[in-house]
């Protein structure tokens, strides 16, 4: 016979069972929770007009750039990588959606379309003025992963209600439609704009180290989640200016050259190495914070370094620099205007050490971050750089330029495309071509459209076929235009 007192004691060891199981559970779901912040995080730096060859490793022998050497020989340097476009708002377009520029129809820098003038031979097309909002950025893509989202710096693809927070980032500063500051140093813009920055900032502070204060201050605060953060400085552009004690340490080491008639400008020089110490002060936070294992650090630029001189409100210490062994440079579809450092570590996946010579593009970083996240995004003009990652190889495809425009830097209307180690280049002025291998002829100087004459209608063909593919506008004859 059962007593009462047996009764009691049973239920209530079913209770403590209950309440045993119900503990597990919850501790399954704070695991589970945990597990939601162990996400990989990403930090996505992008230089502003830093060329190919401005750092020591890709063979700069007179900027020190000792972070971000370091930065490589922790994970892969990429010597193949390319800028969307020679110009910056095409470029960071494609960098933020994964879309070819002619996508998302800006094809130059904005600025405000401009009426051909009498001495231009071409009428080139209209561009949108603004990153359109049905285009899917990278912030707003991972907001769907329970990613937090932070962009500080350089937009210039459009102010209002197509700015940074309002295409996916919990945070935005300092990012606008603005392509460059008034000056770098205090208070960096008018008076008045922009007071994140300049109501914590003051005379003498240097627009780069303000804005990585900021980007800390944004590690700091979502250490315990998951993240991407687009840090995107306005330097090495125009104007050219820099740390006095850096310049003099560039003087001292050319020998007292006071003519700047030697590339790279001792300024631009210590712009640089500035940029370097502060993607160091970054590395430094993240080893701090125990995220260096798994947040992948993706540094690069927007377009290749400035080599000509600049218009006259910003023609001081102008051309800045060279491109090294590559031709020409911003606003050119030559190799200096597009060929990009890209330097990209992430300790969890990617060996140390390594160099990949494979062409990439910045199309490729939406998908890349896309497969890490495990989203199911994508877009057509990009191919994920994983593969990569893991030695392994990647579909081999044809790469594409438009820029139907007059550039600044004297850049004429022209397409490139490359495929392999072959570059074809057709400029619509004269319906000229021309035609490089870049593994034997990496400066571009042997033109060989005559002599490979089947390479040439391939990749012609190819070129036009991608061109008529994404419905890119062309110049037209200018009905102005004057002879001389």
């Amino acid at each position: 016979m059962v007593t009462s007192v047996n009764i009691y004691k049973r239920i209530l060891w079913f209770c403590l069972g209950l309440i045993c199981i119900w503990s597990c559970k919850n501790d399954n779901n704070k695991t589970n929770d945990s597990k939601q912040n162990v996400n990989t995080n990403i930090i996505m730096i992008v230089a502003d007009d830093l060329g190919w060859y401005d750092l020591s490793c890709y063979g700069n022998d007179f900027i020190e750039t000792p972070n971000l050497d370091r930065l490589a020989k922790e994970g892969i340097r990429f010597t193949d990588a390319y800028a969307a476009a020679p110009l910056c708002s095409p470029s960071r377009a494609s960098l933020i959606t994964g879309l070819h520029p002619i996508r998302v129809n800006i094809t130059e820098h904005i600025h405000g379309n401009q009426p051909a003038g009498p001495n231009q031979k071409l009428k080139t097309p209209p561009i949108t003025q603004q990153l359109n909002l049905e285009h899917k950025t990278i912030a707003e893509a991972l907001k769907t992963k329970n990613y937090n989202t932070g962009f500080i710096g350089k937009w210039h693809l459009g102010g209002g209600k197509f700015t940074p927070d309002n295409r996916g980032f919990d945070l935005n500063i300092a990012g606008a439609w603005n392509g460059l500051p008034k000056s770098f140093f205090y208070p960096f813009f008018n008076k008045g704009e922009k007071p994140e920055l300049q109501n914590s900032s003051k005379e003498g502070d240097y627009l780069t180290d303000v804005l990585t204060t900021k980007a800390i201050e944004y590690l700091e605060k979502k250490k315990d989640s998951s993240f991407f953060l687009s840090l995107n400085y306005y330097s090495p552009h125009v104007p050219i200016e820099a740390k006095a004690d850096l310049v003099e340490k560039y003087r001292n080491k050319r020998g007292n050259d006071t003519s700047e008639v030697t590339m790279p400008n001792i300024h631009y020089a210590a712009m640089v190495e500035t940029i370097d110490q502060n993607v160091g002060r970054i590395l430094n936070k993240l080893k701090e914070l125990n995220l260096e294992e798994n947040t992948l650090v993706l540094f690069t630029s927007d377009n290749g370094g400035l080599s000509v001189m600049e218009v006259p409100a910003f023609a001081k210490h102008t051309p800045p620099t060279d491109n090294g062994m590559l031709r020409e440079g911003k606003g050119h579809v030559y190799e200096g205007g597009i060929r990009e450092p890209l330097i990209i570590r992430w300790p969890k996946t990617i060996q140390p050490g390594q160099e990949n010579n494979v062409p990439v593009i910045a199309q490729d970083f939406f998908n890349t971050f896309m497969e890490i996240t495990n989203s199911k995004e994508r877009t057509q003009d990009g191919q994920s750089l994983l593969p990569l990652f893991k030695n392994d190889s990647v579909l081999k495809r044809g790469l594409l330029w438009h820029l139907p425009h007059y550039s600044p830097q004297h850049g004429k209307p022209s397409t490139a495309y490359r495929e392999g180690d072959w570059k074809l280049i057709h400029f619509y002025e004269d319906d000229d071509y021309e035609l490089y291998n870049l593994k034997e002829d990496l400066s571009e100087e042997n033109n060989l459209v005559e002599s490979q004459i089947e390479i040439f209608q391939t990749l012609k063909i190819s070129m036009n076929k991608m061109l008529i593919n994404m419905n890119a506008k062309l110049p037209e004859p200018n009905p102005n235009y004057i002879e001389k």
